[in-house]
């Protein structure tokens, strides 16, 4: 399932993307919120993979909200004011819907979330003597061939505009997306972010100081503010 969370401090807004969800079933609704600050604390306490966000919100509008924001899920802004969506899509939102949100162009937006994030797929280990944890692989497009990844085996990603690069242990694989967007589908148990172009996998990291960090036979710098949030996650 994928998990959403509404913020919008109009019931009937709320209500009425509700309505919309349920034509599709792979969608459930965790929590709905009235502001920012109840939405914060829903995205501390629950894994949210898409966020239906409201500017117009009481004490925090939208924009700041997402701003103050270090781990995002997938963001579809939602507002009864169109001079908002460039502010939105400079903070990598998906989609920007204008109220009042018709189901066509709702659809649109539910495709585009789908379109644009990695599928993943199931993995079945019958036999796991090791009791070892079972994780979904990755499918990645690399021009004209798909790669089944285990994001165990993921070394580092490096963002590349609107690329990104993943390193494995055995190969690289080059992929269109943002890297942001490939940070959100990734468990934070076993991935941070360090820098504007770089997420690694915490666990291959061999040594780090205050600025960088080695995994494998690659230095790779700790940007000033990821700093605090990666030295944390490092030295646990």
């Amino acid at each position: 399932m994928i998990k959403c969370l509404i913020i919008d401090d109009e019931p009937l807004a709320r209500k009425l993307i509700k309505n919309h969800l349920e034509h599709f079933k792979q969608f459930e609704i965790v929590c709905e919120c009235e502001n920012a600050i109840e939405a914060a604390l829903a995205l501390q306490n629950n894994q949210i993979d898409l966020a239906f966000l409201d500017i117009q919100l009481p004490e925090i509008n939208g924009i700041d909200f997402l701003k103050s924001l270090t781990r995002k899920p997938n963001v579809i802004i939602t507002s009864a004011y169109k001079q908002f969506a460039i502010d939105g899509f400079d903070l990598d939102v998906l989609d920007f819907l204008l109220k009042p949100i018709t189901l066509d162009r709702f659809f649109k937006a539910i495709n585009k979330y789908l379109d644009s994030n990695l599928k993943r797929v199931s993995g079945i280990v019958q036999n796991n003597p090791a009791n070892e944890v079972l994780v979904d692989d990755i499918l990645i497009k690399d021009n004209n061939k798909t790669f089944r990844i285990n994001p165990n085996d993921i070394l580092y990603i490096e963002g590349m505009r609107e690329y990104i690069k993943i390193f494995t242990s055995n190969e690289n694989i080059v992929t269109k997306t943002s890297l942001t967007r490939f940070y959100n589908q990734l468990s934070k148990d076993s991935f941070i972010r360090v820098h504007k172009s770089f997420i690694v996998n915490f666990k291959k990291v061999k040594s780090f100081t205050s600025t960088s960090l080695d995994i494998s036979e690659t230095k790779i710098p700790i940007g000033r503010s990821y700093k605090i949030a990666a030295l944390e996650v490092l030295n646990a």
